[in-house]
């Protein structure tokens, strides 16, 4: 803290840019997709400069390994993010990212909030590639 103000934590952030649909990620039947995946968009675009598409293929990598049965065993992705966020040095949205990534893994306890969790990455990825290619070709 200086100068009497408060920080922000990441994912204090992060929640501030996804708004309600924070509580939406893993949620397997949302109240409306669209609105979701704007914030999802949101969320990208404000980090976009700051996430590296291989940290993310990484990533990716390692979730679509693990089986949708298997769900328990995402808590041992909590360790590798926190290497990249490490190694993140000065891209505070990749650290912002990670911080989002890891509270909703803490809330992963069946198949189907696996597969959400998946979902969303998916869609991390791909708005993440839309804005790396300049994001103007169409109006999403």
């Amino acid at each position: 803290m200086s100068n009497g103000k408060t920080r922000m934590t990441y994912l204090e952030e992060v929640k501030s840019i996804l708004k309600d649909q924070y509580d939406q990620i893993l949620v397997t039947k949302r109240r409306d997709e669209n609105k979701f995946l704007e914030a999802t968009k949101r969320l990208v675009k404000k980090y976009k400069n700051d996430i590296s598409t291989s940290q993310l293929r990484n990533i990716f990598s390692k979730i679509k390994n693990i089986k949708d049965e298997d769900y328990k065993k995402f808590y041992l992705l909590r360790p590798k993010l926190a290497y990249v966020s490490g190694r993140a040095e000065k891209k505070y949205g990749m650290k912002k990212l990670i911080e989002l990534l890891d509270d909703q893994i803490k809330k992963i306890d069946s198949e189907e909030k696996a597969k959400q969790f998946k979902y969303f990455f998916e869609s991390v990825i791909a708005y993440h590639k839309y804005y790396e290619a300049g994001g103007k070709k169409w109006n999403f």
